[in-house]
């Protein structure tokens, strides 16, 4: 059967998320994908209600489009640096923002003229597949993801396993009985010592201990640790200096929000006083209007 070359005006991407939905709702998405079985169903539907062919790659690859749309949209709603416009149903940032966006999260800027369409099916589609965000981290948040945090806590959970199994291999166990071979220099017979080798294994329990002591201060310093120039103080003088003087709502909306480190350090992110103080309006506007609501 001859394959169409793929029109995906926007009433076929409507049509094709009403099917996709409707193959999710009937249990026939294996792991992040349509099955064969659904992908089947969708050509079959699609064709019924467009009369276009479409292959299964031109659906799966129109799948993955809409994954990474959905994606993005719900990653905005967790930003510090946009606001929402319920009249226009639009996310609200200046163009240095979405520039920036942009660049960690790749296609994010297509939203800023134009909402999420098709939100209903999406949701459907992806909403238990969708990463909680904690692993899109972004380097202006001032904290590290969940996941980084789990897998140092692995690491340091690994070695207290390993120290768990030298600490088991000691001569009281029935495999201890077998001494360690010393190999000397070439042409001398190799001797065993057996008080060697429970020295040399508490040499490594010791130095394993001090290992994962030492991870767990640092872990535990990077997380406490102030970023030079980001104290309450600090930050305050910055804000006075790009113009919000007391009294006025930029200085008071600061006042606010700087007692959380990661609004801070997206603060300091920001390069000039004119951008620093839109920021503040912005966001004097966006709680504002949020309380409102």
């Amino acid at each position: 059967m001859k394959e169409d070359n793929a029109d995906w005006c926007d009433e076929n991407v409507k049509i094709a998320c009403e099917i996709f939905a409707e193959e999710v709702r009937a249990k026939n998405r294996s792991g992040s994908h349509l099955n064969k079985l659904g992908y089947n169903n969708v050509m079959v539907k699609f064709k019924e209600r467009t009369g276009k062919t479409y292959s299964k790659l031109q659906f799966k690859n129109k799948w993955d489009k809409l994954k990474k749309d959905y994606s993005n949209w719900k990653q905005l709603g967790k930003e510090t640096g946009c606001g929402w416009d319920p009249n226009k149903k639009l996310y609200v940032a200046p163009d240095w923002w979405w520039k920036k966006a942009n660049i960690q999260f790749k296609g994010i800027s297509k939203f800023k003229d134009k909402s999420l369409q098709n939100a209903e099916e999406l949701s459907v589609m992806f909403e238990d597949l969708r990463n909680t965000g904690d692993d899109h981290w972004a380097p202006t948040s001032g904290e590290l993801p969940q996941d980084s945090e789990a897998q140092i806590q692995d690491a340091i959970n690994i070695e207290d396993e390993n120290a768990s199994d030298c600490g088991e291999d000691t001569p009281s166990s029935s495999t201890s009985k077998r001494r360690r071979v010393v190999v000397t220099d070439k042409g001398k017979k190799p001797k065993t010592t057996g008080g060697q080798w429970m020295q040399d294994q508490m040499s490594k329990l010791v130095e394993l201990n001090k290992q994962t002591t030492t991870s767990c201060e640092s872990m535990v310093l990077a997380r406490t640790q102030e970023t030079p120039g980001s104290s309450i103080k600090d930050v305050m003088q910055l804000v006075k200096a790009c113009g919000a003087i007391a009294g006025s709502k930029e200085h008071f909306i600061a006042t606010q929000v700087f007692t959380k480190k990661s609004e801070r350090e997206m603060f300091l992110t920001l390069d000039t006083p004119e951008e620093r103080f839109q920021w503040l309006s912005m966001k004097y506007e966006w709680m504002t209007m949020n309380k409102k609501g």
